[in-house]
């Protein structure tokens, strides 16, 4: 009797230790959690199973279910030199996967890249807790040694030599105790060809607040210039190219109007935005929303069809003449 209380007593134990061995490993190493894995995973991961989450270095706790023929995945973000930890009490395999899908078992990671964690059973079907972590990349606090500029070597010195042989003349050579410099192959060099560049576009001189001046000045010069004393002179100092040329060509506005003993009065004229401005490009230019309140007047009394409250967004054009910035151009654009 006692023998056999013994006999049951012994296989309950070797059951309890196989279990605590297979299922209570914790890995800190990236490989397979068990040993029924290959180093290799047996099956792909399709795509759909892969989740994306976001690791640091505080735990993320994941549960899923795999099997031999069944895997999960998860990609995360992760820089070089940071490690990576997990954590399991269940009998499955795991391999984790580079940005340039190299497998590796290493805890510190070698790349900048998106990684991918691949999760097996070995056989059957398993459900699993993985517990995981990514360190912070260490920063080392000896600061990096300065490079002085006379140890410093321009590209632009560097000539890169033909790849021929080079041979050592030793027949006029008397043998001392030091040897003799064996013949060194100069290696070849075979410059990568010149990738055509774009020009970068000019950067203009003309700031945005410049900009705004100057169109709010035009504004401002419009009452005399659509109206008495017809003054082209304003047209000249705030504007060139074709808006001076529009201006005051001869059956241009300005003219028309006093031909026809017509002028413009505005009762409000305002930028209410700036949408855009851009010195860059061939001209610079500023995009803007503006509000005008105007009247014709005719020898009929006020043109009702071409006056009052008036919104628009405008964009203006800017050149250089002489050194001074001024308007070359408008266009309505709504």
């Amino acid at each position: 009797m006692f023998t056999l209380l013994l006999t049951k007593l012994m296989k309950k134990l070797t059951i309890c230790w196989t279990l605590l061995t297979i299922y209570g490993c914790t890995q800190p190493a990236l490989n397979s959690s068990s040993a029924g894995c290959l180093d290799k995973p047996p099956v792909s991961l399709a795509q759909e199973d892969v989740e994306e989450i976001k690791l640091n270095d505080k735990k993320l706790t994941t549960s899923g279910q795999v099997s031999s023929t069944k895997s999960m995945g998860y990609k995360f973000d992760a820089n070089s030199g940071q490690k990576l930890s997990y954590a399991t009490n269940a009998d499955i395999c795991l391999w984790v996967y580079t940005p340039d899908n190299q497998i590796i078992k290493t805890t510190e990671l070698p790349k900048n890249g998106k990684y991918i964690i691949q999760v097996s059973a070995p056989q059957g079907l398993r459900t699993f807790d993985l517990e995981m972590t990514l360190s912070s990349v260490e920063v080392s606090s000896t600061p990096a040694p300065v490079t002085s500029p006379s140890n410093e070597i321009s590209a632009n010195t560097f000539s890169p030599q033909p790849a021929v042989a080079t041979t050592t003349d030793t027949s006029n050579v008397t043998p001392t105790g030091s040897s003799i410099p064996k013949p060194r192959r100069t290696p070849s060099y075979t410059p990568s060809p010149s990738l055509p560049v774009s020009p970068a576009e000019p950067v203009h001189d003309i700031s945005q607040k410049q900009a705004l001046e100057i169109v709010q000045n035009w504004y401002a010069a419009k009452p005399q210039i659509f109206g008495p004393p017809y003054d082209t002179s304003l047209v000249e100092e705030l504007t060139t190219g074709k808006l001076y040329s529009f201006t005051t060509k001869p059956n241009g506005p300005v003219a028309w109007l006093e031909n026809n003993n017509a002028y413009y009065t505005y009762e409000k004229s305002e930028i209410t935005k700036i949408i855009d401005f851009s010195n860059s490009g061939k001209r610079p230019y500023m995009k803007v929303k503006i509000f005008e309140e105007l009247y014709l007047h005719g020898k009929n009394g006020i043109d009702k069809k071409n006056s009052g409250p008036y919104r628009g967004e405008f964009i203006y054009t800017f050149e250089k003449e002489n050194g001074i910035w001024k308007i070359y151009d408008y266009k309505k654009v709504s």
